[in-house]
């Protein structure tokens, strides 16, 4: 079958606003334990992860005839069909197992931790919608 590229443009559209979104948190050095820019941060972070996985998810189902199982699956696949870069796929592993802690387990969060982790991390989301991208226009 043949990808859409109108939903996977949509979606790096949408991993481009969250990610200006954060940045911005990022920039304005207001992430504190329990604040509010902190509650935004982490919704952030549960977009970007949910629009990541359907573009790879739809890119694995319908160029490659692959089903997934979860999140982690999904970035495990990506890397192995050659969609995203070795690189990237290190940088996002933890990123989407976290992603799972957010979800479910978020009163476990260490805030501090999720900060740094954000102020080292919030170029990835960048990365991961070039490389996307140029992986869409290659194909077709």
């Amino acid at each position: 079958m043949k990808i859409d590229t109108v939903r996977l443009k949509k979606y790096l559209a949408d991993i481009l606003r969250s990610a200006l979104d954060l940045k911005s948190i990022v920039e304005q050095n207001v992430l504190q334990p329990d604040s509010i820019e902190l509650k935004a941060a982490k919704y952030l972070l549960i977009e970007l992860a949910e629009a990541m996985s359907n573009t790879l998810q739809h890119i694995l189902a319908k160029q490659k005839g692959l089903a997934v199982s979860g999140y982690m699956d999904t970035i495990a696949k990506g890397y192995k069909e050659g969609i995203i870069s070795e690189d990237l796929f290190q940088k996002l592993k933890p990123f989407f197992d976290f992603r799972n802690s957010l979800v479910h387990r978020y009163w476990i969060i260490d805030d501090e931790k999720l900060i740094a982790n954000i102020q080292a991390g919030k170029d990835d989301f960048n990365q991961f919608a070039e490389e996307l991208e140029s992986y869409i226009n290659a194909i077709q």
